[in-house]
């Protein structure tokens, strides 16, 4: 949006300079500049503020104000609905994956009116950097240096190549000092706060580098007192905008008239698999049980349409039309491939021991929770029934028959916290005992218990969920001893083809070793959801971490 209004404008002061120069410009010598002509809504738009976090956007990590500092402060890049780097605060780049040089915007400038220098750009990221508290810590684990070249140049080495890091460069930039003075850090974004007497507001930043605001240019802070009070004020009405989980296991009910924006993610739901069973470790079985599944269906039906299908582990799925990316069940094929599996004798290609490395790998923009440790998104619900399920079965497909001897038996261990995740769990299992020799029943515990089973590697698969960094690193996942890697897999192949694809030289030959080797079944998604109270915003098209992007064309409802 930003770079169509530069365009825009830029168009027009050509067009104007013409005029200037073939007949004077109409009334005069004066200078005629871009006028606002949108219409500004008078309409209530609260926002919701924990006090208790801090004024650093850069370490403040509550959930609660990931909204409110979206409104404040900006990045030198933002993430598209594609999970690509858009140019914000940054004018261009240059990098080989391991070195990169940004140069900055010359037209930018902070609330206070100060101008964006290098300094303040390495002062932000070397925050993030250097605290672990900080939730855009885990974006930074392999910078080597940060430093200023000159004024509006900041360098960048990484210890290892990431051809896509400029994606994890939304991290919030304030002015170099700010953070320190006792109030809001001083940023660059479309609006800025305003102290009243008895209430803090938003209000339009006369600086921004954008231009002109949309139709909402005043908007009200709410205080909250507690991080769990959000919804309900959004209930109330008091609060006009947030983000609420979908796929939780405690969905929020939001009554009255809404509007309910889903955004892209990078909150991948896949099965994982115990390579200590030596069926699981043969890469032949493990394609066959993702040929039976339907992700269409199970994401139009168990997970509410809040989720994209996905064969691989990347948002959104590659357009390649060398690779085979079925979204619907194939059962004959799968059948084909488990009878082709089971006869052979060779196995799989990885059996190592699995790791019970547990190093740190955190939600790129929430809370370090447990959820993150464990690869499952859904933190700690309510208490809820557990024990095995037997799943609730199906017809044979194709004329596959269910009568064979079983071969293959196992146990999906699934979240009972999350009532969708055990529906899923549920029909999942459902495909697979269609098959002949295979036998399942779907496991479903208590969150505390889901944990500790992971951790020791009871289980035969499970179904898991983590949130991947906005570049799709897979390590945690797919490297031997990684933290999200709990069922034992290592594949010399793999690492390559990782490596491959995070330096640029080959992405569809990860896509192909992917496919092939199938270390996880991806699944699905999930998609994040912003609801916003019906009738304040027409044109809103929010961006996957920032609820304030294209603010610019917002138009109120007539």
């Amino acid at each position: 949006m930003r770079k169509w209004k530069k365009c825009a404008l830029a168009a027009v002061l050509a067009a104007l300079c013409a005029l200037s120069t073939a007949c004077g410009i109409i009334g005069g010598d004066e200078e005629q500049g871009p006028v606002d002509n949108v219409k500004v809504s008078d309409a209530y738009f609260g926002l919701a503020w924990y006090q208790n976090g801090t004024l650093n956007p850069v370490l403040d990590n509550t959930n609660i104000n990931r909204v409110l500092c979206e409104a404040l402060y900006e990045g030198l890049f933002e993430v598209t609905s594609n999970f690509t780097a858009e140019n914000v605060l940054c004018e261009s780049y240059e990098g080989d994956g391991t070195t990169f040089t940004f140069t900055l915007r010359g037209d930018v400038t902070f609330w206070s009116g100060e101008p964006l220098t290098a300094a303040d750009v390495v002062a932000s990221l070397e925050a993030a950097h250097y605290n672990e508290s900080s939730p855009f810590y885990n974006r930074l684990t392999e910078v080597s240096s940060i430093e200023a070249v000159g004024t509006n140049q900041v360098r960048i080495v990484l210890s290892s190549p990431n051809i896509n890091f400029p994606r994890l460069l939304d991290i919030p930039i304030y002015r170099e000092g700010s953070a320190d003075s006792g109030s809001f850090a001083d940023g660059t974004g479309p609006y800025r706060p305003v102290e009243g007497e008895n209430q803090w507001t938003l209000e339009a930043n006369e600086n921004w580098h954008g231009g002109f605001l949309g139709s909402i240019r005043h908007i009200t802070l709410v205080t909250m007192t507690r991080a769990d009070t959000a919804l309900s004020s959004f209930q109330t009405g008091d609060v006009s905008l947030m983000r609420a989980s979908r796929i939780d296991p405690n969905p929020p009910n939001v009554g009255g008239s809404v509007d309910t924006v889903q955004t892209a993610s990078a909150s991948l739901h896949y099965l994982g698999f115990n390579y200590n069973d030596p069926l699981l470790s043969s890469a032949g079985v493990r394609r066959a049980l993702s040929a039976a599944l339907s992700r269409q269906s199970l994401c139009e039906t168990q997970l509410q349409t809040f989720a994209d299908p996905a064969v691989l582990p990347v948002n959104p799925q590659p357009a390649d039309s060398s690779l085979s990316l079925n979204m619907s069940a194939d059962p004959n094929g799968a059948a084909q491939l488990l009878r082709e599996a089971l006869q052979s004798d060779t196995g799989g290609s990885s059996e190592d021991e699995p790791s019970d490395t547990e190093d740190e790998y955190t939600d790129d923009e929430g809370d370090y929770t447990d959820d993150e440790y464990t690869g499952e998104g859904d933190g700690s619900g309510g208490e809820s029934d557990s024990g095995e399920t037997e799943s609730d079965g199906s017809s044979s497909p194709s004329g596959v028959g269910s009568e064979a001897e079983t071969v293959l038996s196992i146990r999906l261990l699934v979240n009972s916290d999350n009532a969708f995740k055990v529906a899923a769990a549920q029909q999942i299992a459902a495909s697979w005992n269609a098959l002949d020799g295979i036998s399942v029943t779907v496991d479903a515990q208590p969150y505390e218990t889901f944990v500790s089973r992971l951790q020791s590697g009871d289980f035969d698969v499970y179904y898991g969920e983590t949130q991947l960094t906005a570049d799709f690193d897979l390590r945690p996942l797919l490297s031997s001893g990684g933290s999200l890697n709990y069922g034992g897999y290592s594949g010399e192949s793999m690492a390559s083809a990782i490596a491959a694809m995070r330096s640029g030289d080959n992405v569809v030959g990860f896509y192909q070793t992917f496919l092939e080797e199938m270390p996880i079944v991806p699944i699905a998604f999930e998609c994040d959801q912003i609801i916003i109270r019906k009738g304040l915003i027409d044109n809103y098209q929010p961006a996957p971490y920032n609820a304030f992007a294209g603010l610019e064309t917002w138009t109120s409802p007539e």
